[in-house]
């Protein structure tokens, strides 16, 4: 069984985002139904939700209403990190809130493992750097 460990991942990748852009600005909202975080830098805003599947995870209708209407008017992805039930595969994944609304989680990109660099490497594309 793999525990749930989002707040590490969380954690891990806020440091790499401040290493690799540091002018980036990068803001926690902590209200239920919203997105984890709104990037800010290089002149657009982008709002991301992280969760940790192992490999399942909870995602509360009001959140993913939430970020479909972000991702209507502007930019909002989901992050997830994906494990197998017994820790042994690993994969990043972005995709779009309407994949998490229909379950079928269907991801515009990945990687294997949970690797911060490239995460903030997309980030750096999604702001047109």
């Amino acid at each position: 069984m793999v525990f749930k460990r989002e707040g590490e991942l969380k954690s891990e990748f806020g440091k790499e985002m401040r290493r690799s852009l540091p002018n980036f600005v990068m803001h926690l909202f902590l209200t239920p139904g919203a997105p984890d975080r709104l990037i800010a830098g290089a002149g657009r805003m982008t709002t991301w939700e992280f969760k940790h599947a192992t490999p399942d995870f909870d995602s509360p209708g009001l959140q993913e209403l939430t970020c479909m209407r972000l991702a209507a008017s502007g930019h909002c992805r989901y992050v997830i990190w994906q494990e197998s039930r017994h820790g042994s595969g690993k994969r990043t994944l972005i995709v779009h809130p309407d994949k998490v609304h229909d379950k079928s989680l269907v991801h515009e990109d990945a990687c294997v493992g949970f690797d911060h660099r490239w995460l903030v490497e997309y980030i750096r594309k999604a702001h047109g750097i």
